[in-house]
């Protein structure tokens, strides 16, 4: 799903998508050639992404087709309920980590109740409350330092 959504922003070289995750990821994962070349064949044969050009020494770009966004589009109507889902099992494995910790348990459940409601708002609304949360956690980063 990642490839595709990295394609709808831009079309990108299997390189430039490697480069991508192991940014996103802060080194933690490096998807080889060997993994990403292969699923980059299957969405190509899915009619999910094609080859947009090949560049010199046979550098293939990749783009997204209109039944790749579809696929996007559909997964993301999912991905309020898959991030709900992802916080409740997030919320068990810290719980099993810090089980003492009260500052983690509130701030987890911040968190939950602030992306629960800022996915309810529109677009507009949205900017207005990540604005607020950056200036609030700038002020609480100006407290403790």
């Amino acid at each position: 799903m990642y490839l595709l959504y990295s394609l709808q922003k831009k079309p990108k070289s299997g390189y430039e998508i490697i480069s991508e995750i192991k940014e996103k990821t802060e080194g933690t994962w490096i998807p080889s050639k060997g993994t990403i070349y292969p699923l980059l064949r299957q969405l190509e044969k899915g009619g999910l992404i094609k080859v947009k050009t090949t560049e010199k020494r046979s550098k293939n770009i990749f783009k997204i087709t209109p039944n790749g966004k579809k696929i996007i589009l559909n997964t993301k109507k999912q991905g309020e309920s898959m991030m709900k889902k992802f916080m409740k099992f997030r919320n068990l494995i810290i719980d099993m980590i810090e089980e003492d910790s009260e500052v983690l348990s509130t701030m987890m459940q911040i968190q939950n109740s602030v992306f629960t409601s800022v996915l309810a708002l529109s677009k507009e609304k949205q900017k207005e409350v990540i604005k607020i949360l950056r200036r609030c956690a700038s002020d609480l980063n100006k407290e403790v330092c």
